[in-house]
């Protein structure tokens, strides 16, 4: 109970800097920074509630985080619905097309669901990109209201929206589903667990939110190339920042993102793509020292800090 309200503290206080960080010390680059960092940890804790708690490994984020902002920029900038609208029905999108693949996928186990569910978003990059070759834009009136900051807000909402959500389904009886479904399915369904229930929800709660991520995206951007929405980085960030950070856990997904974002702006500007050599020999040290992420790495040192003030 004491460890849970320092969590919820730290999370308070930490909510309040970033509400008065662009109205303090942010520049523009920085504000931009941070939206990114919004973005890939709603897609972290999107993958990690399917992989991390209902033991789901899916490689196909994002065709739900393509159909998202696709789906947007066709509600909100092309019929002109207002984005409260637009918003929550491109995570809708996401769900109806997770829903449609679902019932076939969910036969398949292991790494082939994962593959099966690479090639869903593989199959969808080439299918848009035959279909929209070009770059689309924001309408020009939209472009001369634009702002930053009404963004940087929305991005953040979202992502506290996320996290809540994530806690409480965690927390319920369909989190403990999830986690015993991961740890072993047979043993699970034998105990009366329904595991297709379980699974599906799991689905819908990262095509949602990725859905909603992508939105957010199309939302945030003044130009998108459709195809680009599908490409594989938007599965791979999020997943190497859930697993680096700690996947399974409400925090590592956060942990993973900031960690990410941090090498990405330190070393790719002067690296260039050299800096995912640099990463992936980071990503492989913990996977090999600290399978549980980062926030197992976090937790030796509090244990080890703990041995010396009891010395």
């Amino acid at each position: 109970m004491e460890h849970s309200r320092k969590t919820l503290v730290l999370s308070a206080f930490v909510v309040l800097l970033l509400l008065i960080f662009p109205v303090s010390v942010g520049t523009e680059h920085t504000i931009n920074l941070v939206i990114s960092l919004f973005i890939i940890v709603i897609l972290a804790q999107a993958w990690n509630v399917l992989a991390g708690f209902a033991g789901q490994v899916s490689l196909g984020n994002a065709a739900f985080f393509g159909i998202g902002a696709l789906a947007f920029h066709f509600l909100a900038w092309s019929w002109g619905f207002p984005l409260y609208l637009a918003l929550p029905l491109s995570a809708v999108s996401a769900v109806m097309l997770a829903s449609l693949i679902g019932i076939p996928a969910f036969r398949l186990k292991g790494a082939y669901f994962a593959i099966g569910t690479l090639a869903l978003a593989e199959v969808l990059r080439i299918t848009v990109g035959n279909i929209f070759p070009r770059t689309v834009y924001i309408p020009t009136d939209q472009i001369n209201a634009y702002s930053l900051f009404s963004r940087y807000y929305l991005a953040l909402f979202l992502v506290v929206l996320t996290q809540v959500c994530a806690f409480f389904m965690v927390r319920s009886k369909a989190g403990l589903a999830m986690r015993a479904l991961r740890d072993d399915d047979e043993a699970a369904e034998t105990s009366g667990v329904n595991l297709f229930r379980y699974k599906y929800m799991a689905l819908v709660y990262s095509s949602f939110f990725s859905g909603l991520a992508g939105g957010l995206f199309s939302y945030y951007q003044i130009s998108i190339l459709p195809t680009s929405l599908f490409g594989p980085q938007w599965t791979f960030e999020p997943l190497v920042a859930a697993s680096v950070g700690g996947a399974g856990t409400l925090l590592g997904p956060v942990i993973g993102s900031v960690f990410l974002i941090l090498v990405m702006e330190l070393f790719a500007l002067t690296l260039g793509k050299t800096y995912l050599i640099i990463f992936g020999a980071i990503f492989v040290f913990v996977v090999l020292f600290f399978p549980a992420g980062l926030i197992e790495f976090f937790r030796w040192l509090r244990r080890g800090k703990r041995v010396e003030s009891v010395k």
